[in-house]
């Protein structure tokens, strides 16, 4: 019987990837790496966090790993240590993605080393001779690769997730498939064409502008002080964070009646909540936007920076968007 091509919970000998359509022969520790909790905890993960509530952000953090995974071994085929860095880079991530990280003691970076070097992953990468400390430098971007850097280049777990974002919300002006074949690979860095390089920056500016948006800064912050509340009245570890799924999260808001009463209203009427920068007169929750993802491509062996004097200026209007932000119900 001919199964599902779509499946990603291990159970074939090949991954396809349906966003940059590739079909991937998977090694024997990558179908482990797939059925394991902690990858597969990763589907029941929300990439968007709580912007699945008033926006096409609904998918998973499974979806956008296997798309990092994909260009990964696409351009990497043989390097079977960073390919599993590829498939285990997020799973130290909470319930909600980057929703709860201002939370105190929640942190997803300490949270993937621990859940890298556990004894579930240790053993399979070990099963295939793979060096769990190179992983991790892998993951970390102590080893540049395509999948991480500190250059301020635009790398692969990025990529993705522009592209995954611009696909789900229709402004994509050129189809994941064709970007792909303007793309290279040389010393540890992507490298585009000049005209890929744009459509791909065009991408990041509208991610920027996505992430200091009311409708994605207001659910967010009304979340995380939902989340706060289970922690202030000892309904909800944070240590019990990094192995939870966001429906376990959801399960606690409706069973407290602390919480019941306000997660319901923030699925049904998030067009109540109110956004500004400037203090308001009224009672309300405040946030710090204190970064926004800026890496830019690399157009052959130079940053798209220098063909443009139009891109400096468009970083620094983006860079006006970090700050401190208060949000309360109208």
């Amino acid at each position: 019987m001919v199964d599902y091509r779509l499946r990603h919970d291990g159970a074939l000998d090949e991954l396809y990837e349906p966003l940059w359509r590739l079909s991937i022969r998977l090694f024997d520790e990558e179908k482990a790496l797939l059925r394991s909790k902690k990858v597969r905890r990763l589907h029941l993960i929300r990439h968007g966090g709580a912007s699945f509530i008033n926006s096409h952000h609904t998918f998973s953090r499974l979806q956008h790993t296997l798309g990092v995974f994909a260009l990964t071994a696409y351009f990497e085929p043989d390097n079977r240590s960073l390919r599993a860095a590829a498939l285990l880079h997020d799973i130290g991530h909470a319930p909600f993605s980057h929703t709860l990280e201002s939370l105190e003691g929640v942190d997803h970076h300490p949270w993937t080393r621990e859940a890298v070097f556990s004894e579930e992953i240790v053993n399979i990468l070990s099963e295939a001779n793979i060096d769990s400390a190179q992983v991790m430098d892998y993951i970390d971007g102590l080893q540049r690769s395509l999948l991480r850097n500190k250059d301020g280049i635009l790398h692969a777990d990025h990529l993705d997730s522009w592209v995954r974002s611009a696909y789900v919300g229709g402004y994509m002006s050129i189809s994941p498939g064709e970007l792909l074949k303007q793309i290279n690979y040389r010393d540890g860095h992507l490298r585009f064409t000049l005209e890929a390089g744009k459509r791909i920056t065009e991408l990041i500016w509208e991610e920027a502008r996505m992430h200091a948006s009311p409708a994605n800064i207001g659910v967010n912050v009304m979340m995380r002080k939902l989340v706060r509340r289970l922690i202030i009245n000892d309904q909800l570890e944070v240590t019990r964070l990094p192995t939870m799924t966001d429906a376990e999260i959801e399960q606690l808001l409706y069973s407290s009646g602390e919480t019941k009463e306000e997660y319901d209203k923030l699925l049904m009427e998030s067009w109540r909540i109110r956004v500004t920068q400037e203090k308001p007169a009224v009672a309300a929750e405040t946030t710090i936007l204190n970064k926004l993802y800026l890496s830019l491509p690399l157009i052959g062996d130079v940053s798209i920076v220098e063909t443009s004097l139009d891109i400096p200026a468009t970083m620094e209007e983006l860079k006006q968007m970090i700050g401190t932000y208060y949000v309360w119900w109208e």
